[in-house]
């Protein structure tokens, strides 16, 4: 059993964050769900809908990772711990790319009076393609997932292409902005500002997270960032 070195007032700090943040997700899930049965329009019941599936996404591919990290720092340390470690952050990083392509289809309908409307085919199919290449890339056995040491050449290799679906998401939402006649520009530059500072936040961890342990500390911002985000969405 591997043992968590951190201080106990560190371990037992990250250990209650990391439930607050799971607490809250899916408590945010239950109110999604509540105001999209009684919204009266359609564009509340497609953001409440999305919004909802999107706080799904997140709340249940961090599960994966942060619980592990919960028991650890509660406990210690635990059996297989690499492992269930590797796994959170394998499915985690899945999720995260489906979260951003359910953001991407929240751009499109909420835009604009016309549902089927799209407001950058190019920025779409681009933010799709990246996200599958991503998705593929994680599944490369070289990501070393399980591994205390991981790969550092695979880490930038896989996250290349989730920085370039973070570029495009920013730049879809301020189209967004641009043309929106449903809510107000400011509900998109909120969400593009809350992407932009949760990728600034989250690829030096990604990247160097392993070499220096203490970058892990930007994980929280960065988790302050979709709370951020799953709020915007829900008050509009």
């Amino acid at each position: 059993m591997s043992e968590n070195k951190k201080p106990l007032g560190a371990r037992l700090g990250e250990g209650f964050f990391c439930i607050f943040y799971l607490i809250f997700v899916f408590t945010v899930v239950f109110i999604f769900r509540s105001k999209g049965i009684n919204a009266s329009s359609n564009a509340d019941k497609y953001r409440y809908g999305l919004g909802m599936m999107m706080a799904i996404i997140l709340g249940c591919g961090d599960a994966f990772h942060l619980i592990p990290r919960i028991i650890v720092n509660f406990k210690g340390g635990m059996k297989k711990q690499e492992l269930f470690f590797g796994l959170g952050n394998l499915i985690s990083s899945i999720t995260m790319t489906i979260y951003y392509l359910i953001m991407m289809f929240m751009c499109d309908v909420l835009a604009t009076d016309n549902a089927a409307y799209e407001i950058n085919y190019e920025i779409d199919r681009a933010i799709i393609i990246f996200a599958f290449i991503r998705i593929i890339i994680c599944f490369y056995p070289q990501n070393n997932w399980f591994t205390k040491e991981g790969s550092k050449r695979w880490a930038i290799i896989r996250n290349v292409p989730f920085a370039i679906i973070g570029i495009l998401m920013i730049a879809l939402l301020i189209k967004a902005s641009q043309i929106t006649t449903i809510y107000t520009p400011i509900f998109y530059i909120q969400l593009a500002i809350s992407v932009f500072l949760s990728f600034a936040f989250y690829l030096p961890v990604a990247i160097w997270g392993r070499e220096k342990p203490m970058l892990g500390m930007l994980m929280i911002p960065k988790t302050f960032c979709y709370i951020w985000m799953l709020l915007v969405i829900l008050l509009a």
